[in-house]
């Protein structure tokens, strides 16, 4: 059969069954229903309406105890809370993760350490001016043998050398 958009999908209604006894009220359900409107009561096949029985979390109570009977009471949930699908490991490529997605404040300031960065990775093109200033230095780590090293003279470690005052 052909359909215009997506296929149409269905799901199978969780249903609860239970045996009356003539006697007993209270029947515990497999999750709590929002409402007594979110879930259809049936006794001997025949659909209760909702003033017959009340809801208190997972418990499904009638005003008079349902006849004896084996299943003979059905719930049918109409809708139970959407399961979140989680990803099986390693099933997230790159090409998944939206452009701009993972920002520092997701990874955590103390997540990347220098163990985890490649040798050579960090270059000066990759700092910004105003990046590294005199509160994120600690006092006595750059001196002037570690300014004067080949390439520290040249384009943005000049500028940095200029704001710290090397």
């Amino acid at each position: 059969m052909a359909f215009l958009g997506n296929l149409p999908t269905s799901a199978t209604f969780a249903i609860d069954s239970f045996n009356g006894d003539n006697s007993t009220v209270n029947f515990t359900l497999r999750e709590a229903p929002v409402t007594t409107s979110s879930i259809l009561v049936f006794v001997g096949g025949i659909r209760q309406h909702t003033d017959t029985y009340s809801l208190s979390g997972t418990t499904l109570a009638f005003s008079e105890a349902p006849p004896t009977g084996t299943n003979n009471i059905q719930v049918l949930f109409l809708g139970l809370g959407a399961s979140p699908h989680i990803p099986s490991d390693f099933s997230v490529s790159t090409i998944k993760i939206q452009t701009n997605a993972i920002t520092g404040d997701k990874i955590g300031l103390t997540a990347i350490t220098s163990n985890l960065i490649a040798s050579a990775a960090v270059t000066g093109d990759k700092i910004g001016l105003t990046a590294v200033n005199a509160n994120n230095i600690v006092d006595a780590t750059i001196t002037n043998a570690k300014l004067a090293t080949p390439g520290a003279t040249t384009g943005k470690a000049i500028a940095m050398a200029i704001v710290f005052g090397g």
